[in-house]
C-alpha cells in the first residue's frame, strides 16, 4: 500500500473517531468497515504493484545500472592504465635522464681528450716544425759559410794569381831579367804574411 493511501486512511479514521458522538451505531459500524477496508490493501492491486516494481526494476538494472556500471569500470581500468603507463614512462624518462647525463659527461671527457691529444699533436709538431727550421737554418748557414770561405779562398786565389802577375811583370821591369818562379812565390808569400799581419792589427 502506498504512503498517500496510509495518510488517507489515518486521516480518515481520526475524522471517523471525532464524528462518533454523531453517528448512529450502524453508520458508526459502515464507516469503520469502510475506513478499514480502505486501509487494507487489494491483493491483487498489491501483487500488480509488486509485479510492476519487479519489471521496473529489472529494466532499470538491464537498462541503466549495468551499462552505467560497465561504462565505471571501462573507466576506471582506463584510468588505473593511464596512471601505470604514466609511471612507466617516469621510469623511462628517469633512466633516459641518467643515460643522456652520463653520454654528456662521456662526451665531454672525449672532448677534452681530443682537445689534449690535438694539442699534444699540434706542439710535438710546432716542436718537429721548429727542429727541422733550426737545422735549415743551421745548415743554410753552414752553407753560406762555406760558400764565403770558398769565395774566399776564390778571391785570395785569384788576387794572388793577380799578384803574382803583376809582380812578376814588374820584377821584369826592375830587375830587367826573367824572375824564377820560386823567387816568385817566396816574394808573394812575403807579401801576403805582411797583409795578413797589417789586417790583424
Amino acid at each position: 500500500m502506498s504512503k498517500n493511501k496510509k495518510v488517507l486512511g489515518i486521516i480518515t479514521l481520526c475524522l471517523s473517531c471525532l464524528t462518533l458522538t454523531s453517528c448512529d451505531e450502524a453508520q458508526l459500524s459502515e464507516k469503520i468497515g469502510t475506513t478499514i477496508a480502505n486501509m487494507l490493501p487489494n491483493l491483487y492491486i498489491t501483487l500488480m504493484q509488486l509485479a510492476l516494481f519487479i519489471l521496473v526494476a529489472a529494466l532499470f538494472i538491464w537498462l541503466a545500472y549495468k551499462p552505467l556500471k560497465k561504462k565505471l569500470k571501462q573507466r576506471s581500468d582506463y584510468i588505473e592504465k593511464n596512471i601505470k603507463d604514466s609511471e612507466e614512462n617516469k621510469t623511462i624518462a628517469e633512466q633516459n635522464a641518467i643515460k643522456s647525463n652520463q653520454m654528456i659527461i662521456d662526451s665531454q671527457k672525449r672532448a677534452g681528450e681530443i682537445i689534449a691529444n690535438a694539442q699534444k699533436v699540434a706542439e710535438n709538431k710546432a716542436s718537429t716544425l721548429q727542429h727541422e727550421l733550426s737545422e735549415s737554418i743551421e745548415k743554410q748557414k753552414t752553407q753560406a759559410t762555406k760558400d764565403i770561405e770558398d769565395q774566399k779562398r776564390k778571391m785570395i786565389s785569384d788576387a794572388k794569381s793577380e799578384i803574382v802577375e803583376a809582380a812578376i811583370e814588374t820584377s821584369k821591369e826592375i830587375l830587367g831579367r826573367e824572375v824564377k818562379k820560386e823567387d816568385n812565390d817566396k816574394f808573394v808569400d812575403d807579401f801576403l804574411k805582411e797583409f795578413e799581419k797589417e789586417k790583424k792589427n
